[in-house]
């Protein structure tokens, strides 16, 4: 009876943060879910091969997405946060994220023309790295980070849903066969572009953000405070995308459809079950941090412990459930997935744990300075590990060295956050 009083009392004290968790847990389903609901039908049309194909063109344009993003997703969430009850300082936020997003576009697209005359995947397939490219102007307009630093996630889901949603229906209306494979990416952008565009208007009429107003400093401590999340967010992306780009090196299409099938509902589920929750806390976080760092420590603590275990209970159910899973998205043609698959399950866990001290603790207590060490440490190491791994055991290499690094990453910020907070 204490124990469920203890919850109780948690969920009745952080009410709004539940409430955020609820709708960010829709967001994701939109973002995740959605797309991995079409996989049943894409590789039955598609076939194996031209999956992976596609898969991995998604997995070199994640690149240009980081790059867009740049951290703005915490940089600019904590300062309209800190700052959600002053509008015209919110206006000045705005209008500067959104600059310099537009900004990061073009460097992104002149990377694109870059791989073009240097990368042969690209320059043999390039109007397929286009049309997953375009994907990014759609980031550059929905605001996500405006609505989670004003906790106004139910608008955002909203969105994503209708975004998401539209892609889904146009695919099942217009891809019939293995040669509408471009059409593929192609709606999935188009869709993010228009409801992109819808969500800024509302977001400029709803939070009265009309008045175009930058400011040079602020822009700058935005950026400031976001190229340290960038860089770890790219070094960091070395056990996750990086490990399908080596891959593709050694492998061919086919068995990078194996390995996409497996990490595409791995990821589903970890961003589905752990991102909201890291998400719907961060604001509350940062202002407790901005309060004191014992206040924010003490948060922490308190929440950490019932995530780590509700982490814990993901991986469980993600083995248990592998079979199932691999079966009902992928179909018979995926078996090699099902290993690999349960090999991920471990990840859940992993990735939750991660993030209470990477996101939650140091970008919640403004300790972003060391994230770029971080990252790159668990980069170079993850790296390594990809190019001793996988040429040996190919894409269970692949998935060994992104667990490895996700351990890596929690003995080392976790030594980071409490090394700092205790001093």
């Amino acid at each position: 009876m204490n124990l469920v009083h203890k919850i109780i009392t948690a969920i009745d004290s952080n009410r709004q943060v539940f409430k955020n968790m609820t709708w960010l847990s829709v967001l994701q389903f939109a973002n995740y879910l959605i797309p991995l609901l079409i996989i049943p039908y894409i590789v039955r049309i598609l076939g194996v091969e031209l999956f992976g194909k596609v898969s991995y063109a998604q997995n070199i344009i994640t690149y240009f997405t980081l790059i867009v993003n740049f951290g703005f997703e915490y940089s600019a969430t904590r300062k309209i946060a800190i700052h959600k009850n002053d509008t015209e300082k919110v206006r000045v936020v705005f209008w500067t994220v959104i600059i310099q997003k537009a900004m990061l576009l073009v460097v992104s697209f002149l990377g694109l023309i870059a791989l073009y005359f240097t990368f042969p995947k690209v320059n043999q397939n390039f109007t397929l790295y286009l049309f997953v490219f375009l994907i990014n102007v759609g980031f550059v307009f929905f605001p996500t980070w405006l609505f989670q630093g004003f906790e106004k996630m139910g608008k955002m889901a909203v969105f994503t849903v209708l975004a998401r949603g539209l892609g889904l229906v146009f695919t099942l209306l217009l891809v019939k066969s293995a040669s509408d494979y471009l059409l593929y990416p192609a709606l999935m952008s188009f869709s993010y572009i228009l409801f992109g565009l819808i969500a800024f208007v509302y977001a400029v009429k709803h939070f009265n953000l009309a008045s175009f107003k930058t400011n040079k400093t602020i822009g700058k401590e935005i950026f400031k405070e976001g190229f340290p999340v960038f860089l770890n967010s790219f070094f960091t992306s070395a056990y996750t995308i990086a490990n399908m780009t080596i891959l593709g090196f050694f492998v061919t299409n086919t068995v990078l459809g194996y390995y996409s099938g497996a990490y595409k509902i791995i990821m589903a589920i970890c961003l589905i079950t752990t991102t909201p929750i890291g998400m719907a806390i961060y604001p509350k976080i940062s202002r407790k941090f901005t309060e004191s760092k014992t206040a924010g420590a003490l948060y922490l603590k308190k929440v950490g412990k019932f995530i780590v275990l509700y982490g814990l209970l993901i991986s469980l159910l993600t083995f248990v459930a592998t079979p199932f899973l691999v079966n009902l998205i992928l179909g018979e043609s995926f078996e090699p997935s099902i290993n690999l698959l349960r090999l991920f399950s471990v990840l859940p866990f992993l990735i939750i744990t991660a993030s209470l001290f990477t996101i939650q603790g140091i970008y919640g207590a403004g300790l972003q300075k060391y994230a770029p060490w971080i990252g790159f440490t668990i980069g170079v190491f993850c790296i390594s590990l990809n190019l001793i791994l996988i040429p040996k055991f190919g894409m269970y290499g692949a998935a060994l060295s992104w667990i490895a690094s996700q351990m890596l990453e929690i003995i080392i910020s976790g030594a980071v956050f409490y090394k700092k907070i205790n001093k």
